[in-house]
Parts: C-alpha cells; structure tokens; sequence
C-alpha cells in the first residue's frame, strides 16, 4: 500500500534497537525523509543507550553462509564505489526465491549488471505469466542456460516456458520441515570462498560454487568461479571475473551466458559495454569475452523482445509510478560457444568505472593445468 515507503525506515529503528546494532540505527538517523508523524515510534522503539557508528567501519566483503552461500563485495562506502553480489544458493526454498543460483549483480554509479524482472505490475503479481515464467526464472538473471529444447517446466499442472535454466526443487512445493528440506531441497555447494589479505579492505573476493544441483538431468557438470578485484581507483575501479565449466548431457544443448542491463549493450568484436544514462547514472560496465574463443556474442532486447524466452514475450510494466522508479532492465547479452560439443569454458572479465574512464588492459592465461586472465599487473588463475 502507499504507507510502504515509510515501513523500512521504522523497520531499521526497530531492528537497531532490537539487536543493538549501532550501525544500522546509524543508517536510519542518515536518512533525510524520516516522517515527522512517526517520531511516536521513535519515542518508543529507540534505546536510548545504543549509539551510532558509521558503515565505514565495517569490512568491505561479506559472506553469507549457508543455507544460501552468497557473497557481497564493495570498492568503499561512498557514492563512487563498486558493489558486486554473487550468488551460489546451498538451498531453494521454491515460493519467493528465484532459480538464480551462480546469479550475479555489479552497480557503479548506476545499475549495470542486473537481475531483470518485474514482481507486482499490468501482467499481476505472485505467480501471473511474467512472473513465473520469466521474472522468478533463470532467464532474468545473469547466470547460465543449457537449452534442451525437449524439456518440461510446470508448477503442478500448470506448464511453463522452457527458459533453459534451473528446476523447480519438487515442482515448486515448499519445504515442509527442515529434515524435508535439507534432503530434497539442496541446489549447490560452495567449494570455496574468502577474501583478503586484508579482511577489512581486501584485495580480493572469491566464491566457487558447484551448481549441477539446480539443474535437471540436461547437464552433467555445472561450476562457477567469482574473483572480485579492487582496483583501488581509477581508471577502472574493481573488476569481477567470472570463471564457468559447463558440461551438458548432450552436445547438441545450447550453452548461454548470461549478462543483464538497464539499456542497450554496445558490442565490438569479443567486449561488451554497458553505460546506463537514465537518471544521471555516471557508470559504466566493460566486459571482454575471453572464453570460449570464436563465441557468439548476441544481443536479446527492445520493444516486443524486454522479456524474452526462445520465441515468446512476457510483458510487464509497473502499474503505480513510472517506469523510471524501477529498474526492471529491457536488454542482456547472451554469449554462446561458436560449435556444439558437450563441455565448455567461459572466461568472462568485467570492469566498471566512472562513464569517461576506460578499461585496464586484459590478457587470456593458459597454462598447462590452469586457465586465468591478467587485468593490468594482477592475474588470476582458475
């Protein structure tokens, strides 16, 4: 309803003083639209004994451990900074949570990879043809498809698009105690994670997740690999490298790569640039394709097309406010190996920097037993 927007705010003073978090009462007493009318609430919720402390303080890496296995990575607090999420998803609860295991989101000064996807609009909400068949999928999120044209998506007697991406843990039913849940419900495993060498302003961020779980019997082997660098300043300000291996049943299933965006993807040879100019956003995002050589490198998006999924469009657009309150994206690039076999690498490098600055210079490695990319004088391997 229209009291909505102040709900979080009271929610923030109330969880502060609950858990005696000085950090986020902080958080609340920034916020330059706190309601005169709710000052009743501070009046009894506030503890007067808890005081602020600045966000600064506090690691710029996060982890997340079970049951989801996330990681949220930062260049600084401040308006400038870059912020990445990274996804690995233990478990999938089905209802609310989406089939976006391996997902990722990165935002400088703007939006620039994004979860795509609209919750509540003109198609309806929970469950409506865009929701369920797009929005909640693997599709509106920059994660992995193996398209195996035969297969079947439903939600009890109710099919759904075959998006290529991950499956609904037994058929959308929810867990129904924790014994249930940890025994049907699991979708991956995280094989690695940690950031440093400084804990509080690390170098690095890295998240390894097996994902073969979240899929059908189409694939044989999904893992994906996150490195997050903090470049430290210009020209780019951190890096995100994404690492795949990706083997599915059959050779003749189409692999995506997928990279989401508020507004058309400019495409040059094997890079991909993303500068989202709504809203005086000042960001932008460059990608180089590293792997697999000769990949096709195609963008999906526009009129008719914000929402698709092989063949069929599931439009949505906000019923209260404009469309520019949202960030519900219209493009994404799809990145494909250019001949069919059953195993593939994806070696993908994102910078994002201020909109005038430009990339570091990138270098695919190969080495006997491992794979990696340079990015000026850093280089990581898998």
């Amino acid at each position: 309803g229209d009291g909505q927007s102040k709900a979080p705010k009271l929610r923030s003073l109330l969880n502060a003083s609950y858990y005696k978090d000085p950090y986020v009462l902080d958080d609340y007493l920034r916020d330059p639209d706190i309601d005169p009318a709710s000052l009743i609430f501070a009046f009894l919720w506030r503890d007067p004994d808890l005081k602020p402390r600045p966000v600064s303080e506090l690691p710029l890496s996060r982890y997340m451990g079970t049951p989801y296995g996330w990681m949220v990575a930062r260049t600084g607090w401040d308006s400038q900074s870059v912020i990445a999420e990274m996804k690995v998803n233990i478990f999938n609860f089905n209802n609310h949570q989406h089939l976006d295991a391996g997902a990722f989101q990165i935002y400088c000064q703007g939006p620039l990879a994004i979860d795509s996807g609209l919750y509540q609009g003109s198609a309806g909400g929970y469950g409506s043809p865009h929701d369920v068949n797009y929005n909640k999928r693997t599709i509106a999120h920059n994660s992995l498809l193996i398209h195996d044209p035969e297969e079947k998506f439903a939600r009890g007697n109710r099919g759904m698009s075959n998006d290529g991406g991950q499956k609904f843990p037994n058929g959308w039913r929810e867990p129904r105690s924790l014994e249930d849940m940890q025994a049907n419900y699991r979708t991956a495993q995280v094989l690695g994670q940690g950031f440093g060498p400084d804990p509080r302003r690390p170098a690095y961020t890295y998240l390894k997740g097996d994902l073969t779980p979240a899929y059908s019997g189409k694939v044989v082997e999904v893992q994906r690999s996150f490195v997050f660098l903090n470049l430290a300043g210009q020209p780019a300000r951190a890096a995100l490298i994404v690492f795949d291996r990706v083997v599915a049943a059959d050779p003749r299933f189409k692999k995506y790569w997928l990279l989401h965006s508020m507004e058309e993807p400019r495409i040059e040879g094997a890079v991909v640039t993303v500068a989202p100019t709504q809203r005086g956003w000042r960001g932008k995002l460059i990608n180089q394709v590293l792997l697999p050589g000769g990949a096709r490198i195609t963008p999906v998006g526009g009129a008719g097309k914000e929402f698709w999924v092989f063949g069929e469009n599931f439009p949505n657009r906000p019923e209260r406010g404009s469309a520019s309150d949202y960030e519900i994206g219209e493009w994404r690039v799809e990145v494909s190996p250019g001949a069919a076999a059953a195993s593939d690498l994806f070696l993908n490098c994102m910078q994002a920097m201020d909109r005038d600055a430009s990339a570091r210079p990138v270098k695919l490695v190969e080495e006997r037993d491992a794979t990696g990319v340079m990015v000026a004088d850093t280089t990581v391997l898998f």
